[in-house]
């Protein structure tokens, strides 16, 4: 299970009610406590008035009364949050002795801000009890979340609330028998003059650990650089576009990744020695959503124009022997975002181009595999290390690329880090997760497990209990515990066929799990948890699904017109077809460790001499498999997809795709990709056109007989 100590939610209806809840402080906090209140994500109006945090022992106010009465005292002592244009949902008036908030439904499509209020600095004593209390209503009735955090060096350290759903959820996987409990836990990274001060990571696994005493820790820990050490190395700071700074640490700066690799193995020792018998492993998490792509790779702005990853660069081509260089820059962001030879970059046109995909993607790979040596050395191997990574099926729709992620160097970590990393993980995938889909996995999984690597697919299914309406649309949210309960059966047992982990995930600590039926659905599946270890072998499915990462590089900006729907919505169809499909990186193929029976190239257009080599000797087969076909048996069906072979590491070669697949192509001018079915087509039931409706370049058709 994996959850976040959040407050519970308030109903506020249409008339005044009081409102009220204590907290009793577990550590001081001199001047760095904090109350916040947010809302849900529905249009309407909340008032609020006669707000106080009272001292209970000696009536003394720590918060000054009337702060909500009128806008000079609100700003006395109050913030809204985000400020300016940011700010696209909330405004904020005062009447009567009563603040206002009227919250706008966001445009269709556009994610809402994380709207708040929060107060300016409080002080709260260890072991005193708090009352927060208030008079509300809202029109149309709606929720709203207070909570009281200790911030320190930036992060927010829940202190109390109302009861929200963190613990009685843990309750429940504690009684359904699951005890590997991760959570989102404070980095405690402070300035070096600062004595180090682990109390709110010590205080958190504590009361995790008193709700069930079997528990198994696996914190989340943010590897981003926190503000402070941005504010001393202001270089470290990723620029996009040639000019703008970002507040997020570069993966190319030595002196960042020095300095978290630091702090991380101190972290771990410290988990390690504080609670012996519970600390089961370490999450670190970094860059977009803490998943290690690239910051903000989902939006326009290209990252890449700081001196940490212009330095890097640079010494990457150094080692290939570039006579260039010493004076190499990072490619235009408009030549990035550009096109002009088609969707696949030509090597002998556009080789810098591609040398700075590749090396992103290095970059990652291995900043992911410094903060796991440094794990690793901080436990002492006596706990597990996790990373997200790898989601090679998942990020063909960037519009950008696929290669601003940098998650395309896998291989690369399976090679190097299998001493240091033992579950690689990711959301189950964003598309096709409904009540009726199939629910792919990001990652080229089969591969990342035949390494010795644990895939662990993280649930994050919105259950019919998330609370937010739009997003829950957005998302293939269920409607019901019926369809929450078939969807946790379907994903579940999948990843326990695959030979997958999985945790059950609660995104905004709101309770999407709160409830014992759904847990019901982990207890029904024990007996095949129990059968799929005890197998004698791993999941062999009869389809393979291959992509390469090296011509997954090869992808411009705009390609996601072809990308998308042949890698990433190709899950979908495959999940449909009757039989049980893997993912697997091409270099497993190469070595023959995919057996199954039908393989499918999804990625395969960058190929050197010796790929080339390699699939030429599997269509031979040998010895063997010449006796197996005077016997009758067949080997496998090998199904090649979009401009198979066509690129060679430094040229383009219409011939390649002939010497990769025994079939001669030709270039096809076509105004769509899309293929309408022929008559013969139509009499074997092919009724609907099928393929992108977008004009896609290269595109190829085989040389083929008018009977063929």
């Amino acid at each position: 299970f994996w959850g976040s100590e959040n407050s519970g939610r308030i109903q506020a209806g249409t008339a005044w009610s009081a409102c009220q809840f204590d907290i009793t402080p577990e550590l001081d906090a001199p001047g760095n406590a904090t109350l916040h209140f947010r809302f849900a994500d529905t249009a309407g109006d909340v008032w609020f008035k006669d707000l106080r945090i009272v001292d209970t022992a000696t009536g003394t106010d720590v918060l000054p009364p009337g702060s909500f009465a009128s806008e000079a005292s609100f700003k006395r002592c109050w913030n809204a949050w985000p400020h300016g244009d940011a700010n696209t949902v909330g405004t904020l008036t005062f009447a009567d002795g009563a603040l206002r908030v009227t919250l706008r439904a966001p445009s269709d499509g556009v994610k809402p801000p994380d709207f708040h209020l929060h107060s300016q600095r409080l002080t709260l004593v260890k072991a005193r009890t708090y009352r927060c209390s208030f008079t509300l209503k809202a029109a149309p009735e709606q929720s709203v979340q207070p909570c009281v955090y200790r911030v320190d060096n930036g992060h927010h350290s829940r202190i109390g609330g109302p009861l929200g759903s963190f613990y009685t959820q843990i309750a429940l996987a504690r009684d359904a028998g699951v005890h590997l409990v991760s959570f989102s836990a404070p980095a405690c990274w402070a300035p070096p003059e600062q004595a180090q001060d682990w109390s709110p990571l010590d205080a958190l696994c504590r009361r995790i650990i008193a709700v069930n005493p079997a528990v198994l820790l696996v914190p989340r820990i943010s590897a981003n650089a926190p503000g402070w050490w941005l504010e001393r190395h202001p270089d470290a700071r990723m620029v996009y576009d040639g000019k703008a700074p970002y507040p997020v640490s570069c993966v190319s700066d030595r002196a960042y990744r020095a300095a978290v690799c630091a702090h991380l193995e101190k972290l771990t020792r410290h988990l390690r020695e504080a609670f012996p018998g519970h600390f089961a492993g370490v999450h670190p998490c970094g860059q977009n959503t803490g998943e290690w792509f690239y910051y903000d790779s989902w939006m326009p702005p290209l990252s890449g124009y700081d001196p940490a990853t212009r330095g890097a660069f640079r010494a990457w081509l150094a080692v290939r022997g570039d006579p260039d260089a010493a004076t190499a820059e990072p490619p235009p962001h408009a030549a990035r975002r550009a096109h002009p030879h088609g969707l696949l970059r030509d090597p002998a046109r556009e080789r810098r181009l591609i040398d700075f995909a590749l090396f992103q993607q290095e970059e990652m790979a291995d900043h992911v595999l410094a903060l796991a040596a440094a794990c690793r050395r901080g436990s002492g191997g006596q706990a597990l290390t996790l990373f997200f990574y790898g989601y090679g099926f998942e990020f063909a729709p960037l519009g950008n690329g696929a290669p601003t992620s940098g998650h395309y160097a896998l291989e690369k970590v399976l090679q190097r880090g299998a001493a240091d990393i033992d579950i690689l993980c990711s959301p189950i995938s964003y598309t096709d997760r409904r009540w009726l889909g199939t629910a792919p996995a990001m990652s080229a999984a089969e591969s990342v497990t035949r390494s010795g690597i644990l895939w662990l697919n993280e649930d994050d299914s919105r259950t019919y209990l998330d609370p937010r309406k739009q997003e829950h649309v957005q998302e293939g949210g269920l409607v019901n515990l019926q369809q929450t309960q078939q969807v946790m059966l379907r994903n579940t047992a999948q990843a326990a066929l695959r030979g997958f982990g999985t945790w059950w995930m609660d995104l905004p600590g709101q309770g999407w799990f709160n409830d014992a039926a759904i847990w019901r659905e982990i207890v029904r599946l024990r007996a095949v948890d129990e059968a799929m270890c005890r197998r004698p072998r791993p999941f062999t499915p009869e389809i393979a699904a291959i992509i390469d990462e090296a011509s997954m590089c090869h992808l411009t900006g705009g390609s996601a017109a072809a990308a998308r729907p042949l890698i990433y919505e190709g899950r979908a169809a495959l999940g449909r077809s009757g039989a049980p499909y893997g993912q697997y990186l091409l270099a497993d193929a190469l070595a023959g460790k995919v057996p199954a029976r039908l393989r499918v190239y999804l990625s395969a257009w960058r190929l050197d001499d010796a790929q080339r080599q390699a699939l030429a000797a599997q269509r031979r087969g040998g010895l063997w498999a010449t006796v197996a076909r005077w016997f009758g048996s067949r080997g496998p069906v090998r199904v090649w997809c979009w401009a198979p072979g066509y690129l060679r590491p430094a040229r383009a070669d219409l011939g390649g795709i002939a010497e990769v697949t025994g079939f001669a192509a030709r270039p096809a001018a076509a105004a769509t990709a899309q293929a309408t079915p022929t008559a013969r087509g139509r009499q074997h039931g092919l009724t609907q056109p099928w393929g992108p409706a977008v004009k896609i370049a290269p595109l190829f058709t085989v040389e083929a007989a008018d009977e063929e």
